[in-house]
């Protein structure tokens, strides 16, 4: 029914991750921060990993199955105005972790110390644009714009339980984020009398940064009820420990009508201070667990922002270069909501079927009417995620599918004039995406490695 929806809806990436983590994470639709059971814990909630009944493992890989988005007449000039669309590419993120339990069992049979370790991908986005304008042969405007926009993170963790039912723990990532943004333009026009040459600009422009931070998320988690666990994370803000950041531009002028010759312009900027900010994040949740086996979870993440509308903060510090039409040069992000609910319920005893329902409200600043500087989109989102697993032995394995849709605003750049100043206007962004995929773990990890050996 998902991917036979006619309309695309555009969310904005993010705010900070756009991938679920975990196997029954991802069909709970990330509803996950109270429950907290299996090794993507680390990751939702670090105490969870200290309830562990056992030493386990776990991995996920995800690939998209469909994505579009769209800018509604993304590219104006005197020539007219034309849609930016781009279909997504193959991507497949992946999650990968491990926790060892140790220390002297209590009376239900728990070791009350865990660590963990985990190499994760929560956040990819790429997307490519072609648009082209044409006035017969006399005139043709056209820009490719190509960008990369995606982070891996490798966590260790530390989890004890205090007595059953009040856990606490901690893991500490080493994150690095990657952000690549290519514009290519050229703006040409036919000769005249005068300039036979005609009057032709090609621009190209480059922005690559890698940041390197170190993340933190405290977690803990109590039970109130026998059937009714609370779970909260928080996250300080990120600390920079290093990276690098270029932008370059180049210009080329070739039969300008004012002054028929060429002039190139080269322009570069090395190793200069950026600002990749990861905010502070909380995170709550409740979970109920039936007598029957159904799983009810709630959850609610509260994102804290990053500079402000009075002191917005500069992609690249000290730079005079030109970023490209579809690049802010200095941006900010407000304060952002995610929530999710999701249920689990079993067909039998050994298969388990999760669904859920998350939005995300844009942390992306106000998108004017009209504006001389760009600034990303501003789009909410909503998604569903459903999956069905298998359940024995000590594993879990499960394969589903999530999809968003979502729907905002973007601005668009606009040239009155063939080699004018470049101004912005609002218009409609829409996205969808739809995604597959498949995870699992094993509670019972000595068993596995007796059972490879024989």
């Amino acid at each position: 029914m998902l991917a036979a929806l006619p309309w695309t809806a555009r969310a904005e990436e993010g705010p900070y991750s756009n991938f679920l983590v975990g196997e029954r994470s991802m069909g709970l639709g990330g509803a996950f921060v109270a429950v907290a059971d299996d090794v993507s814990a680390l990751f939702h909630n670090p105490s969870g990993l200290a309830s562990l009944s056992t030493s386990a493992y776990s991995g996920g890989l995800w690939a998209f199955f469909e994505g579009r988005r769209r800018i509604e007449n993304g590219y104006r000039t005197d020539l007219g105005a034309v849609s930016l669309e781009h279909s997504a590419t193959l991507a497949i993120p992946s999650f990968l972790g491990g926790v060892v339990k140790f220390g002297k069992r209590t009376e239900d049979g728990v070791r009350p110390h865990a660590l963990g370790a985990a190499l994760m991908s929560p956040f990819v986005n790429e997307y490519r644009f072609v648009a082209q304008l044409n006035e017969d042969t006399a005139a043709v405007d056209r820009i490719e714009v190509r960008h990369a926009d995606s982070a891996r993170w490798l966590g260790v963790s530390y989890a004890y339980r205090l007595r059953p039912g009040l856990a606490f723990g901690i893991t500490v990532f080493g994150a690095q984020r990657s952000v690549t943004h290519d514009e290519v333009e050229l703006r040409a026009r036919e000769g005249t009398t005068d300039v036979p040459a005609g009057a032709n600009i090609a621009r190209a422009s480059t922005v690559d940064i890698s940041a390197y931070q170190m993340i933190v998320r405290l977690g803990a988690h109590v039970d109130l009820a026998q059937e009714l666990r609370a779970g909260v994370m928080f996250q300080p803000p990120g600390l920079d420990v290093g990276g690098s950041a270029t932008a370059e531009y180049a210009k080329a002028t070739t039969g300008d009508p004012m002054s028929p010759m060429t002039a190139v312009d080269l322009l570069r900027d090395d190793d200069v201070g950026y600002n990749l900010p990861t905010p502070w994040e909380l995170r709550m949740g409740l979970g109920y667990l039936a007598h029957g086996g159904e799983l009810i979870s709630i959850d609610l993440s509260i994102f804290g922002p990053a500079g402000s509308e009075d002191d917005p903060q500069p992609l690249i510090d000290d730079s005079t270069i030109e970023y490209g039409l579809f690049v802010p040069r200095k941006t900010y992000r407000r304060p952002a909501l995610r929530g999710a609910i999701g249920f689990e319920a079993e067909l039998t005893e050994v298969t388990p079927v999760r669904g859920g329902i998350f939005f995300e409200r844009s942390s992306a600043a106000e998108v004017l009417s009209s504006d001389t500087r760009y600034v990303r989109e501003r789009v909410d989102r909503v998604g569903v995620a459903l999956s069905v697993g298998i359940r024995t032995g000590g594993y879990d394995f499960a394969i589903g599918s999530s999809a968003t849709l979502g729907t905002g605003e973007a601005l668009a750049p606009v040239r009155e004039e063939p080699f004018g100043e470049v101004g912005y206007v609002a218009t409609d962004v829409r996205d969808m995406r739809i995604m597959v995929f498949i995870g699992g773990g094993n509670h019972a990890v000595r068993q596995l490695v007796k059972s490879v050996f024989e």
